[in-house]
């Protein structure tokens, strides 16, 4: 289990209502789902939160618009 915080209101299949800012355990495959949808960030764990507060995130690539 993984301790996330919801970024914002939303609802999730297996892991129930998430209300904005609230914090709980959910299992590991679901944290890596819902934080890469940039739905939650991790409260701690492998991706901590840097020493400024943020969450170490990568930059993204630059797509292509069509």
């Amino acid at each position: 289990m993984i301790k996330i915080r919801a970024l914002r209101q939303f609802s999730h299949y297996h892991a129930g209502n998430f209300s904005q800012f609230e914090t709980r355990e959910v299992k590991e495959e679901y944290a890596e789902a819902l934080i890469g949808m940039e739905l939650a960030e991790y409260v701690d764990g492998p991706a901590a939160r840097s020493e400024s507060g943020h969450e170490k995130v990568p930059p993204k690539k630059p797509g292509t618009k069509k």
